[in-house]
């Protein structure tokens, strides 16, 4: 890691000339204090080899993922990431029908109501963002498989297979499934085809294939677990909202590969693209997981006796039983490497800030290159929300288990107990080069003394 504390000695007298200096212009030299040294970085690591096999064969994982990486229309480069996509949106609206014919008479309906109902606009908004960049990529656009339906009278698509025109229908999810339709309606206005759920299509759009793409019928046979025969009605909430996450990691490990694809071949603006739908997976995620505490505390409790999830024996997180969970955060945690390349400059093997001084260049010459600059502030952004999501799940961990559990059964909560989750989101940045430029620059402006006719090229010589 590189020294943070060379800003303390950049604008000293004495510094050698090998690195281009930076003052301030007619300014008296202001001195930068040292930033604090950073805790240690976390290695995370997934549940032991049993414990990740039962979690997989709950959920049917193995199952789940042929149908996630099934290929079928060999020139739609799009697939493997909108698949998934949409058949986390048909798995929740598997999960409105679940909620809605829950009779416990002490289950909160009208939340329960409200929060799938946004879970499913939240997955929509995403597969809105991926479609849209699907049709501003002159490779993709186009090669997604749609059908006219209008030339056959159809002024409406429709999926026979989906549940969310029949749920359309349904007294007691009519109201419910008519505002996710107009909401279908009203994101993927700026695509050039409709996503064939029943929405109006008031534009008379081509219509995507759901049912081909999608599969409904087989994605709904995989509702099964081995403990169907527990009597508790949260089993089949937990379920089928874990399917949801871990559909979701699949296409957020998809989008990773391809935000490295398309750094490396210095498409930056695709990159930060992307990047901006990683970040709005990890906090889908997170409004997923606090769906747990909706649950009943007794239900939930006994589900968990009965499914004998314990964690006295395993010193992992619950949420590490997951290997794609661990895999995207590791993903994420890498993208640091991607920085040196992007800003075209070479790490320092003396631990030189030469990283930090090509970001503070980028930053303040706009014209040198804004797609870097949005690039970079979307990986920063995807740490930010995966730190947000490690700290609301330690907090969700404690209120449906209590704090004694959510620790792993270890006394104390602070991060140097030895909680994994408390250090991810305690520990340094994973940009350190760039929170020094910004710290830096921050300090020029602080120093400028507000004088607004002074340019950075004024006030900065490199």
């Amino acid at each position: 890691m590189l020294n943070l504390d060379w800003k303390s000695k950049l604008v000293s007298s004495d510094m050698p000339n090998k690195s281009p200096k930076l003052s301030l212009s007619d300014k008296p030299r202001v001195s930068v204090p040292p930033l604090p040294l950073p805790f240690r970085s976390t290695d995370i690591s997934t549940a032991s080899a049993s414990v990740c096999s039962a979690y997989e064969c709950y959920l049917q994982l193995p199952e789940l993922r042929k149908l996630w990486s099934s290929k079928e229309f060999p020139n739609w480069r799009s697939e493997s990431i909108f698949k998934p996509a949409l058949q986390a949106l048909e798995i929740t609206f598997r999960f409105v029908s679940t909620v809605l014919l829950d009779n416990r008479p002490y289950a909160n309906r009208r939340v329960w109501k409200r929060r799938t109902e946004s879970l499913a606009k939240t997955q929509i908004e995403i597969i809105a963002m991926v479609c849209e960049d699907e049709e501003e990529d002159t490779e993709t656009r186009g090669t997604a498989p749609t059908a006219d339906l209008s030339s056959n009278g159809v002024s409406r698509s429709y999926s026979e297979a989906s549940l969310l025109p029949r749920l359309a229908v349904w007294y007691k999810s009519k109201d419910v499934a008519q505002r996710i339709l107009t909401y279908v309606e009203s994101e993927m206005s700026r695509c050039s085809y409709a996503l064939g759920l029943g929405e109006a299509n008031v534009a008379g759009k081509l219509s995507l294939c759901y049912d081909a793409v999608c599969k409904p019928n087989q994605l709904h046979s995989l509702t099964k677990t081995p403990y169907d025969n527990i009597d508790n009605f949260e089993n089949q909430t937990l379920h089928t909202t874990h399917q949801i996450i871990e559909t979701w990691i699949y296409v957020a490990r998809q989008l990773l590969e391809r935000i490295t694809e398309r750094i490396e071949s210095r498409r930056f603006e695709k990159a930060a693209n992307d990047c901006y739908v990683v970040e709005r997976i990890w906090k889908l995620l997170a409004d997923v997981e606090d769906l747990h505490m909706l649950m009943d505390p007794d239900d939930f409790l006994r589900l968990k006796n009965q499914l004998a999830i314990n964690s006295s024996a395993e010193t992992a997180p619950f949420c590490f039983r997951s290997k794609e969970l661990v895999e995207i955060t590791k993903l994420c945690k890498d993208l640091k490497h991607k920085v040196p390349g992007i800003l075209d400059v070479e790490v320092d093997p003396k631990g030189g800030p030469r990283i930090q001084e090509a970001a503070m260049k980028l930053y303040a010459d706009k014209n040198s290159g804004f797609d870097r600059i949005h690039v970079l502030q979307a990986m920063q952004a995807i740490e930010s929300a995966m730190k947000r999501f490690f700290f609301a799940y330690k907090q969700v961990l404690v209120v449906v288990m209590g704090s004694l559990e959510a620790n792993g059964n270890r006394v104390g909560l602070s991060w140097d107990s030895g909680d994994s989750l408390s250090q991810i989101f305690l520990e340094p940045t994973y940009f350190p080069s760039l929170d020094a430029a910004k710290t830096f620059l921050g300090y020029l402006w602080d120093n400028d003394n507000g004088n607004p006719a002074c340019g950075y090229d004024r006030r900065i010589r490199w």
